[in-house]
């Protein structure tokens, strides 16, 4: 059983990196499509049509991404005071707890996402023409690579215990 959780740690570890590699490329590309917005306004005295809009898609994924790489590293906003107090089993039954409610609002977050994106996907961006379906399903894809770190989290609690 350990062999497999490790394994299971070892490819949600390697698909964070590629999305964090994902996460580095967005940012740079995203930064580029500014600055050429910028310059294109009030050097050339054209602006992009497009621009704003596929910066503010891009921003939306990675917060989705984001958000999920953050839960795995334990930088993800937390109210951390009880468990600063507490200590060993107590302290991991208690982030055990933490990511099993969270885990439930992720599922929530998959499923409901997912109707949304059905919901809009017949819409289509004016500057960009790309479907709103592919936008909202930003909700479920962070809710499912949130879902795997916290299920990471949960499984490494676990091994910590039994050293």
């Amino acid at each position: 059983m350990k062999n497999i959780t490790l394994k299971y740690i070892k490819l949600v570890d390697f698909l964070n990196k590629i999305f964090g590699y994902a996460l580095a490329f967005s940012m740079a590309f995203m930064s580029v499509i500014i600055f050429w917005q910028v310059f294109s306004r009030y050097v050339v005295g054209s602006s992009l049509a497009w621009s704003e809009e596929l910066s503010r898609f891009l921003m939306i994924y990675m917060v989705a991404i984001g958000s999920a790489l953050a839960l795995r590293d334990g930088k993800l906003i937390a109210v951390e005071i009880i468990p600063e107090i507490l200590k060993g089993k107590v302290k991991r039954i208690l982030i055990i707890l933490v990511h099993l409610i969270s885990i439930v609002f992720y599922i929530i977050l998959m499923i409901y996402g997912l109707k949304v994106a059905e919901s809009f996907g017949n819409q289509i961006a004016p500057g960009t023409h790309i479907s709103m379906y592919f936008i909202y399903l930003s909700l479920p894809i962070g809710g499912l690579l949130l879902l795997l770190n916290s299920v990471t989290c949960i499984l490494e609690q676990f091994i910590e215990g039994k050293e």
